[in-house]
């Protein structure tokens, strides 16, 4: 089994965000007996990869919090099912602060080479770069030193990043998340401000539907090889099929990553799934659209 299977199409590799569904059904004594945070997420990559993704995406945080006991076991254990983790998002947790008075530099330096040295150990390649809560500038705060203390984040991050072989994605949220960095044009702008080989940006089609900022967007972010990854989910974080009138418009995005030569992966990030939609039914919808569109376009 791998994380990253090889494909002989054009279509982009499709994941899912282990947080957008547990993929480990339980029992009620299961529940309470299998607390072990390896078993857990190793059993949570298994379930996606067979559930039919090419990968999985997990936090961060989920590799953070582990102990180095629990985090060896990790390791060992994907190394044995030859299983990679290719993508992690929600880099800083709300703690550790990157804008205002209480930034605490040292801290945050030190978390991020901890946790980029366990993400290239376990096959890691991009960090997605959110963390809403984490790099909301402060009330009272000037927005403008709030930008360069995330830029001056950023220009470490691209060091030691250079040092674990990996990228980080500057990912756009919507205003409801955080009050700075809400669209992807102006993440593309900081990223091409810095020009740090190491630093590129997301597009997700759930902040960008929130934001009303056109699709087209990826065009430049392509033409530009600034984008890393794309992240999709219906206007509500659902499982999308296409049956919601007026909703995300996975189409005309997925088309503009193909007339535009898009290389890179694409996750589901939902976080909620019905009783009448389960992100089985979502993975086979995306894949025939996908499947459709190449067909056009060839």
């Amino acid at each position: 089994m791998s994380g990253l299977q090889e494909r002989s199409y054009s279509l982009p590799a499709i994941g899912c965000c282990l947080t957008a569904g547990s993929f480990m059904p339980q029992s009620e004594n299961q529940k309470e007996t299998r607390e072990d945070p390896v078993d857990l997420l190793f059993d949570g990559v298994c379930g996606l990869l067979h559930a039919g993704y090419d990968y999985a995406e997990l936090t961060v945080g989920s590799l953070a919090q582990l102990t180095e006991d629990e985090y060896e076991r990790l390791l060992q254990k994907l190394k044995n099912a030859g299983i990679v983790i290719p993508v992690f998002n929600s880099f800083i947790p709300p703690t550790l602060k990157l804008t205002g008075p209480e930034v605490q530099q040292l801290a945050v330096e030190q978390y991020v080479e901890h946790v980029m040295k366990r993400i290239h150990a376990v096959g890691g390649e991009l960090i997605i770069f959110g963390s809403g809560a984490a790099r909301t500038v402060p009330e009272g705060f000037a927005m403008e030193q709030g930008i360069e203390q995330l830029k001056k984040f950023l220009i470490m991050c691209d060091r030691y990043a250079a040092q674990y072989e990996l990228v980080v994605a500057i990912e756009p949220l919507n205003s409801k998340e955080s009050n700075v960095i809400n669209k992807v044009e102006e993440a593309l702008d900081i990223a091409q401000e810095l020009n740090l080989r190491h630093i590129r940006v997301l597009a997700d089609a759930y902040h960008m539907y929130l934001e009303q900022e056109s699709p087209e967007i990826v065009k430049r972010a392509i033409n530009d090889r600034l984008l890393a990854h794309v992240h999709y989910a219906e206007f509500d974080r659902s499982f999308p099929i296409g049956d919601v009138e007026g909703g995300v418009d996975l189409t005309n995005l997925f088309s503009l990553l193909r007339d535009s030569r898009y290389e890179g992966r694409v996750s589901a990030e939902c976080m909620t799934e019905s009783a009448a939609t389960s992100s089985e039914d979502s993975l086979g919808y995306v894949k025939s659209l996908l499947t459709q569109l190449h067909g056009r376009g060839e």
